[in-house]
């Protein structure tokens, strides 16, 4: 895997399985996580990847105003891709950020072209982009999931 380079992302490439995997890392702002997108969505153009994981795990709480940037603007280009094939979102336990990733999918659901699943892990989100018969739970059910492994008071 290509271990690639931008200051607020963890970001893997592999060539040979044409798979993405970013995660955010450090603080949120638009004006960190515009620039951030963009050089996503040139990745995925340039290297042709067919099979993409979004880890939400370590993002702040995503603004309104980007959100809604992301459902109107990058979306509708990143379903342009004719190579992206399958995007695998591993969810984490901030309920907001999920409840976010929920509401930006339905509302470019219209432009989307590639297949798209929710997991609570990235090792099953890995899983399912190489083994297309493994499935995958919808958010609904890792809240639940995630709701019975808490520790009751």
């Amino acid at each position: 895997m290509d271990n690639l380079y931008f200051d607020s992302l963890t970001l893997f490439h592999d060539p040979a399985l044409r798979l993405l995997y970013h995660r955010w890392r450090g603080t949120y702002n638009s004006h960190l996580f515009q620039p951030a997108v963009r050089h996503i969505q040139s990745l995925l153009e340039q290297r042709n990847v067919e099979y993409w994981i979004v880890d939400l795990n370590g993002l702040p709480n995503l603004g309104l105003e980007d959100q809604f940037w992301i459902s109107a603007e990058v979306l509708p280009q990143v379903a342009q891709l004719p190579h992206l094939r399958q995007l695998a979102l591993v969810l984490s336990s901030n309920v907001y950020n999920q409840l976010a990733a929920e509401s930006i999918l339905h509302l470019g659901n219209r432009h989307l072209q590639f297949e798209v699943q929710f997991f609570s892990d990235t090792a099953s989100a890995f899983d399912w982009l190489i083994n297309p018969t493994l499935e995958s739970a919808t958010p609904a059910q890792l809240l639940a999931e995630q709701a019975s492994l808490r520790p009751v008071a």
